[in-house]
């Protein structure tokens, strides 16, 4: 009973990023993003960390093609609307692409192993990989299309998530939308 008012918790104080600016919002961030790693270490679960040959190269694979789609989505959506930015995607440099691998590395265990692991224990799988899903869009949330593709791309990387439970299939398929978005 008591882990799950700290959960409950945890997702409160995730949706003050919404009222945090400046300096504020870059803590906000640093926490939120470090209560995964902080879970794990403390219920010693670094299974979750581990290669299984079959199943990463699966999860990679179907991940991937998620990624792909939700980016191809973006990118043609943002190109109709005129808000595709070509110069961005020659401005890229070997640095902010890895922080942005580790974002999407971090994000996934956040959402994946941390809200769709607790959820679907409590609510079952299918309504635990919706719910993981719609807190991670709505987490993101720059703006209505975004948070969309992040949703509907994030309950194909959760069933995928949930039959191999592996995180670096989940990871790349967010990296690639992501990188999507900063192009977009």
């Amino acid at each position: 009973m008591k882990k799950d008012y700290l959960f409950f918790g945890f997702l409160a104080f995730i949706f003050l990023r919404f009222i945090l600016s400046g300096p504020f919002l870059a803590i906000h961030s640093i926490i939120v993003f470090s209560i995964p790693i902080i879970y794990i270490v403390y219920n010693r679960q670094y299974h979750i960390f581990k290669f299984d040959i079959n199943d990463t190269v699966q999860s990679v694979v179907i991940n991937f093609l998620i990624g792909f789609l939700g980016a191809i989505f973006l990118i043609a959506s943002m190109a109709f609307f005129g808000n595709f930015n070509w110069v961005n995607i020659f401005d890229f440099k070997l640095p902010y692409l890895a922080l942005l691998m580790l974002l999407s590395f971090n994000y996934e265990l956040l959402v994946r192993h941390l809200f769709q692991g607790i959820f679907m224990k409590k609510y079952g799988n299918i309504l635990g990989i919706f719910l993981a899903s719609l807190f991670g869009s709505i987490y993101l949330l720059p703006d209505f299309l975004s948070a969309s593709a992040f949703f509907i791309a994030g309950l194909g990387i959760g069933y995928v998530y949930s039959k191999t439970n592996d995180i670096y299939g989940a990871s790349l398929a967010g990296f690639l939308i992501r990188l999507a978005l900063v192009i977009a």
